[in-house]
């Protein structure tokens, strides 16, 4: 800090580097904060796949047939409804008995698959396989960043729902 003419002030320098650091800083930041953002939306979607699985083993133990529709299951899901199969939330896209290759144990239904609308597209579904005894969520993404999303979680796979 500079005293010029009986006043305090920065000269360019001090200015510049301060804009510096704080260039760094932020560089350093918005991928952390991007990432978490995108992992809580990820956490989101992995709680209602769960949610609607357990809604279609419910209609199916009950009626012995997969439900033909959303609507048919005692789960609200929020969103569009784009079909009887699909609804359109804000950032997935969910499809009904679209887990063809991971059938809900005790049905012939398919599973739940959720499906990131915008951005890099990843899909996340229970294939449901036992790791340490517990059901596991999977998830695998078209394009190298979107794999990045999936490994983040730790749910990254390169089967296919």
């Amino acid at each position: 800090m500079k005293k010029q003419n009986g006043r305090l002030g920065f000269t360019l320098v001090e200015m510049l580097v301060v804009v510096l650091i704080i260039g760094v800083l932020s560089s350093v930041a918005i991928p952390n904060y991007t990432r978490s953002i995108e992992k809580s939306r990820a956490t989101e979607a992995m709680n209602m796949v769960k949610a609607l699985n357990d809604a279609v083993y419910a209609y199916a133990a009950e009626r012995n047939a997969c439900p033909p529709s959303f609507s048919k299951l005692l789960v609200e899901v929020p969103g569009n409804k784009t079909s009887d199969t699909v609804v359109t939330g804000k950032y997935f896209k969910y499809m009904l008995n679209a887990a063809t290759n991971a059938p809900i144990p005790g049905t012939t239904c398919g599973g739940v698959v959720a499906e990131r609308i915008d951005g890099d597209i990843y899909r996340i579904w229970n294939p449901y396989s036992t790791a340490g005894g517990k059901r596991t969520l999977a998830c695998n993404g078209d394009t190298a960043r979107a794999q990045n999303i999936c490994k983040s979680m730790g749910l990254a796979t390169n089967e296919r729902p």
